[in-house]
């Protein structure tokens, strides 16, 4: 890429990332107020907290958004793009093109928007809406459907007929690289295995945005509306109609869909087994279903390997955090959406450094079992100490 093309992508990319925080503050900002009239204006200290940070001072605080997503717009483009951090070393293929790479940066920008989002929720308010997560989850379909290049990349061997093997940059997808994956052709199976695994997120991840009118004496066209005007609603026609749209073409969409499908499933299947055990251990409610749908909408965009890894590493980060709270600050109760948040940004940024390390994991199906095993007991057992700890600093107080 020559300097006049690097300096157009990064301006646009600063422009994007100025637009997106300001959109971020603005509806973060609605966002907080409407959860406040939901708890009957109580004034607890995260509403005291939030009214002093968008208040008062909201013009200031609005432009530091705006500025840090400028520059992390950019450092995106410039980290993805011109240097191709996400890449191996010394590799070419599909997924280290031009457009490719440029995809995949705008896709992580959206990608992080949602995430960004849920870490400042959930930090004021110990809460992660689904008008957050499910949007996510929706744009992270319609982006694989028609960008198949978000996917990240992981190194292939290529067979030739004509010379020896080579290494190329391929797509990971549910089964590993795209090209020694088989399920790219059209069929049933795959329209079925799809469809099932969305209305299952659909039924235990989503619910009514809007309040229901259970008055029987409606009119049946009243009641048709109001069924057509729910967001819920239509969020399950679209993403159906997605799903059928892309097993009719089949090919690398359709892989990518699966695989974002397969990493919605087991995404927030890992975190609600990992939240029934850790209730377990510690008597009461460990996480909440905010935390089963943000990991939901992260296996989306990247897949359940990337998925299982950024849960793996946010119950370091959620440790870490929660004794640095208890400390400075004598807080008992602990958001772990922020930890995932920061954790799939971690994974995703220094991608090829993480999958060479993780990609060994994934050969065997035995020692992914225990892998997965593995983070649901280290989860429990953290969380386990989080209360051990937390009774001990209690006591000395």
């Amino acid at each position: 890429m020559n300097s006049g093309n690097t300096l157009v992508a990064l301006v646009s990319a600063g422009l994007t990332g100025g637009l997106a925080g300001f959109v971020l503050c603005r509806f973060v900002r609605w966002l907080l107020d409407e959860i406040e009239a939901d708890e009957g204006g109580q004034d607890s200290h995260a509403n005291k907290l939030g009214k002093q940070e968008l208040g008062k001072s909201a013009p200031h605080y609005c432009s530091m958004t705006v500025v840090g997503c400028c520059l992390v717009a950019v450092g995106i483009v410039w980290w993805e793009v011109i240097c191709q951090g996400l890449l191996p070393h010394n590799v070419g293929g599909p997924s280290a093109t031009s457009p490719a790479l440029f995809v995949r940066a705008w896709g992580h920008l959206i990608f992080f928007w949602f995430l960004a989002a849920a870490a400042w929720v959930d930090i004021r308010y110990r809460v992660i809406p689904d008008i957050i997560t499910t949007p996510g989850v929706v744009c992270g379909l319609i982006a694989l459907a028609i960008f198949p290049e978000v996917l990240l990349p992981v190194p292939a061997i290529k067979e030739r007929s004509f010379a020896a093997a080579t290494l190329t940059a391929d797509f990971l997808v549910a089964w590993g690289p795209l090209s020694l994956s088989k399920a790219v052709d059209s069929s049933v199976l795959h329209l079925l295995t799809t469809v099932v695994l969305f209305v299952l997120w659909w039924v235990i991840c989503t619910s009514r945005w809007t309040t229901e009118n259970k008055d029987i004496s409606k009119r049946v066209v009243q009641r048709v509306n109001q069924c057509v005007s729910e967001p819920r609603n239509v969020v399950f026609v679209l993403g159906i109609a997605i799903l059928c749209i892309v097993n009719w073409f089949g090919g690398v969409r359709l892989a990518a869909i699966e695989s974002g499908m397969i990493g919605l499933a087991v995404s927030a299947g890992i975190v609600w087994f990992t939240r029934a055990g850790a209730s377990v251990a510690l008597g009461r409610e460990a996480m909440g279903m905010g935390d089963v749908t943000l990991m939901a909408m992260v296996g989306v965009w990247l897949g359940w390997q990337p998925a299982v890894v950024i849960f793996f590493l946010a119950t370091f980060i959620g440790l870490i955090h929660g004794l640095f709270q208890l400390v400075m600050h004598r807080e008992n109760e602990l958001p772990f959406g922020p930890s995932l948040c920061l954790a799939a940004v971690l994974v995703t940024l220094f991608w090829q450094p993480v999958w060479d390390w993780a990609s060994v994991l994934f050969d065997d199906v035995v020692q992914l079992g225990t892998v997965l095993g593995l983070v649901v007991v280290l989860t429990a057992v953290t969380l386990s100490l989080w209360r051990w700890l937390r009774g001990k600093m209690q006591s000395t107080v």
